[in-house]
């Protein structure tokens, strides 16, 4: 997405680890962010606190990236070969890189086993690319903002393929790093 003059994104961020690193970072107008917010919570289920794309049935799945392709977002997708370390510090870097110029607030979804080299990994790049007082970061458990849903599904789509991936195609695009 290219940067607009004078306007800061919200961008959310999840990955996919099923073959290489796929990670895919969701940006919405921040205008859109209630509106979005409020539209993805309306489909929990009763004792839902989130959802976890990979765990509902397709019939949820195609209903809710339906619901998704409604919504005014963005998705741009990184891609590795490989699932390790050296690749999951050029995405999350070139995540960064992309935001800068116009994202002031950057959601990652928070996993465990990456915390500490995520949190590692994203202070050196917002130093790096000159946006330590412009965009702040966050790593987050999933059911703690409902835009982190919308990165879940989109990578879960992209990397399962075929009638998944046209379902998510018109409004992603990807980049490998």
């Amino acid at each position: 997405m290219p940067p607009r003059p004078g306007l800061r994104l919200p961008t959310f961020v999840d990955e996919n680890k099923a073959r290489g690193l796929l990670m895919a970072a969701a940006t919405c107008p921040a205008a859109s962010v209630m509106t979005n917010r409020k539209a993805l919570t309306s489909m929990l289920l009763a004792g839902q606190r989130r959802i976890h794309f990979q765990k509902e049935s397709p019939a949820r799945q195609r209903k809710s990236l339906a619901a998704i392709s409604e919504l005014d977002f963005e998705v741009k997708m990184y891609a590795a070969l490989r699932a390790d370390v050296e690749s999951r510090h050029r995405c999350l870097s070139a995540i960064v890189q992309d935001a800068a110029p116009a994202t002031e607030r950057l959601v990652v979804e928070r996993d465990e086993s990456t915390l500490d080299f995520d949190r590692q990994v994203l202070y050196r790049a917002v130093r790096s690319y000159g946006c330590v007082d412009s965009l702040q970061y966050e790593l987050l458990a999933p059911h703690l903002d409902a835009l982190l849903w919308v990165p879940d599904a989109v990578v879960w789509a992209w990397a399962k393929g075929g009638e998944w991936r046209e379902q998510v195609r018109e409004y992603c695009e990807i980049q490998v790093v």
